[in-house]
């Protein structure tokens, strides 16, 4: 395993801009891992992101915004030479990450990113980037994203369809802005195209601009987040549809001793995330 150790995050301009030009090739995904010391999140723009992803007001950091920390390494890994698939066009199709403590704003963090396994699915090829966070000398943080590289069906004949799941006990009804993915994408630093306007999303094939699912993401476990409390846990949620901007989504889920089911679907019954928070 090939260790690259930088001293700053890289930039994402620079990333986007790399990962706008870069061809896939042949051959198998790399054996890399990337990682940062000394990195500390700059609390204006946490703030931000709390209200922008309405979690409390709170001296820690939200649990995904760990992921958004995160997420430029997981670019350099996409935009690294030795990576054979083209970043532009990969689709975040599942996401888990395992908070064992709540992390201080101040806290200088030890961030490590590396290409995890890869699999043939019928869409195409999966691979999955896992990240490890630790603070003073302590782990503090898991994540593993999980990306698909689109390819032609090798599947013949006509696929049933999969009746969407039904709601949870308790519905919140979400309103979501034209704007949400452009004001996201300035406290995240994911200005991917597909989520900022309809003229950008039309060049990659989307009829709209969507919502960042990392948003989502983020939106859910604020919902969830009086449940936690400062315990340790684990959210894993699967990103099923994209969610076009603007729109209203319905929240809804079902509790179990320690562990939450959850749904966000469209107010027609399209399910757009689904997953489980456990408490560990």
């Amino acid at each position: 395993m090939q260790t690259l150790v930088l001293q700053n995050l890289p930039s994402m301009l620079s990333l986007y801009s790399k990962a706008a030009v870069k061809k896939g090739h042949s051959g198998a995904l790399p054996k890399l891992t990337i990682a940062v010391p000394g990195i500390r999140a700059e609390k204006a723009v946490a703030k931000k992101y709390d209200r922008i992803c309405h979690f409390p007001e709170s001296r820690f950091l939200a649990p995904t915004y760990l992921h958004v920390l995160s997420f430029p390494l997981h670019m350099r890994l996409m935009t690294d030479p030795t990576m054979p698939l083209k970043p532009m066009g990969l689709v975040h199709v599942r996401n888990k990450i395992k908070q064992f403590r709540q992390v201080e704003q101040g806290e200088l963090l030890y961030i490590e990113c590396s290409v995890g396994e890869s699999r043939e699915v019928d869409a195409g090829l999966e691979f999955d980037i896992l990240t490890r966070i630790e603070a003073s000398g302590e782990l503090v943080y898991e994540g593993l994203s999980t990306n698909l590289s689109r390819r032609p069906s090798k599947s013949s004949g006509d696929k049933k369809k999969r009746q969407p799941p039904e709601p949870f006990d308790i519905i919140q009804t979400w309103s979501l802005p034209a704007g949400l993915g452009r004001s996201y994408g300035a406290v995240s630093g994911d200005r991917n195209p597909i989520h900022l306007w309809p003229t950008t999303a039309k060049l990659f094939g989307f009829k709209r601009h969507i919502a960042h699912g990392m948003w989502s993401k983020a939106r859910v476990l604020a919902a969830l987040s009086d449940q936690i409390g400062n315990q340790s846990f684990e959210i894993d949620v699967t990103f099923k549809t994209p969610v076009f901007l603007p729109a209203k989504v319905e929240f809804s889920y079902t509790q179990e001793e320690a562990q939450t089911s959850f749904l966000m679907r469209s107010t027609s019954g399209k399910p757009h995330l689904e997953g489980k928070l456990t408490l560990l």
